[in-house]
Order: structure tokens, then C-alpha cells, then sequence
């Protein structure tokens, strides 16, 4: 009697190493991908307490709003920190482009509109102007309001690949001091 006689729903053993093995090389497939594809971003809380992190600072959030214009949702990342008086910036361009990535890191929701960037407190320093010295084209802002300017979001992606980018590390120097008062 031959074994399909006996088990008619038995495979001969080839056929089963093949299936075991289409299998196994699937899994691997989708694991390995996740591995690939895998996240070089940094969660809102971790952006927040690096941004805290930073000598001089006072106040720091990452924060992600969207909004529907017709039939597209416009997202829009905004990263704003706070100076403590008597700390200096040297190079507002570099701190601004640190900040742009931090935000770009952050994985909350892609922005597909614009990263906002405020720096407030004192010393005030000009973001548009920091825009322009770091090479940003596609950027905006008020000169009246010197402390907020926004970048594209296609530029952003240029600049610092696809979202979420790599979690940046801080440039030496990026805020100093604090300077001593003047005695009178």
C-alpha cells in the first residue's frame, strides 16, 4: 500500500520542506524589512528633554498640529525654546539648523506644510536671519517679528533625508555663558 493510500492528506516530504521553507524565508523577509526600515526619530518627549538639555535653556517643546485646507490635511511641526538672560548664541545659523533637525527627528505626525522655529527670550536673536545664513531658501517670516520664521518642509526633507530623520547630536558651543553683569 502506498503512503497516499493510507493519508490521503499526507504530502510527500519534499513538498512540506518546500512549504516550511517558503515560510521561513517570508518571516525573515518581513522581520529583516522591519530591521531596514526601521526609525532613526526620536519620540516628542525625548526632542523635549534634549532641547532642555541645552545650557542656556529655559523652556523647549517639539509640537505637531494638522489642519484641513480643502481636501489636504496641512501638517505643520513647530519647535520653539526660550534663552535664559545672559547666555549668548555665537552662531544663530547653527543653533537654527539644530533645531530643525530636533524636529525633524521628532516621530509624531510628518510635517508636509512647514517646521515652525521660535527662539524667544534674551538674548533675541533673528530667525530669518539665521535662516539666511544656514542657506535655507524656501523660507518665511516676518522681520518685525524676528524671534519666528518657518522653513518648507520639502526642504527640510532635502536637507535632513525622510522623516523621521536621525536624532541630531548637539554642536559644541551652541549657546554660551552666562555672560556677568556689568558692575555698576
Amino acid at each position: 500500500m502506498t503512503q497516499s493510500a493510507t493519508c490521503p492528506s499526507a504530502k510527500p516530504w519534499p513538498f512540506r520542506l518546500v512549504g516550511v521553507s517558503i515560510g521561513v524565508a517570508a518571516l525573515l523577509t518581513t522581520l529583516m524589512g522591519c530591521a531596514l526600515i526601521g526609525s532613526d526619530g526620536q519620540s516628542k518627549e525625548s526632542a523635549d528633554a534634549a532641547l532642555l538639555a541645552i545650557p542656556g535653556v529655559s523652556d523647549a517643546s517639539v509640537n505637531t498640529r494638522s489642519i484641513r485646507s480643502g481636501f489636504q490635511v496641512e501638517t505643520t511641526t513647530t519647535v520653539k525654546i526660550s534663552l535664559q538672560t545672559g547666555f549668548e548664541v555665537p552662531r544663530p545659523d547653527v543653533l537654527v539648523n539644530y533645531l530643525l533637525a530636533a524636529a525633524w527627528s521628532t516621530e509624531t505626525k510628518e510635517a508636509n506644510s512647514t517646521i515652525v522655529v521660535i527662539v524667544s527670550g534674551h538674548p533675541q536673536i533673528s530667525v530669518l536671519d539665521a535662516l539666511d545664513a544656514g542657506e535655507w531658501t524656501r523660507k518665511s517670516g516676518n522681520p518685525q517679528f524676528a524671534e519666528r520664521a518657518s522653513v518648507s518642509a520639502d526642504e527640510v526633507k532635502g536637507r535632513f533625508g525622510d522623516w523621521p530623520g536621525e536624532v541630531p547630536e548637539m554642536p559644541n558651543g551652541l549657546i554660551v555663558g552666562p555672560t556677568p553683569e556689568p558692575t555698576p
